[in-house]
């Protein structure tokens, strides 16, 4: 079960990286920050499991990052999230 847990936090942030890579999606947007945080969470539980400590301090600053991203896009407001990256 651990190991799904880890897979499934790197499909994530990898996935939201995919998506902003290919145009499908913004830096500035609820979705890419949203699945970061989700993808830094479980690769956080993930680390503590196995207590990889610098996958733990990683992952944590990522997920920290991705949450201050989506406080700043959920205070713009949905109207000035698509112009944010424009």
């Amino acid at each position: 079960m651990s190991h799904a847990i880890g897979f499934l936090g790197t499909f994530l942030v990898l996935g939201a990286y995919f998506l902003l890579s290919t145009g499908r999606i913004r830096a500035a947007s609820l979705q890419y920050q949203g699945i970061n945080l989700i993808g830094a969470a479980l690769l956080t539980a993930y680390g503590f499991l196995l207590a990889a400590w610098a996958s733990i301090a990683l992952n944590a600053i990522w997920g920290a990052i991705a949450l201050v991203a989506l406080l700043r896009v959920l205070r713009r407001g949905p109207a000035q999230e698509a112009t944010a990256a424009e």
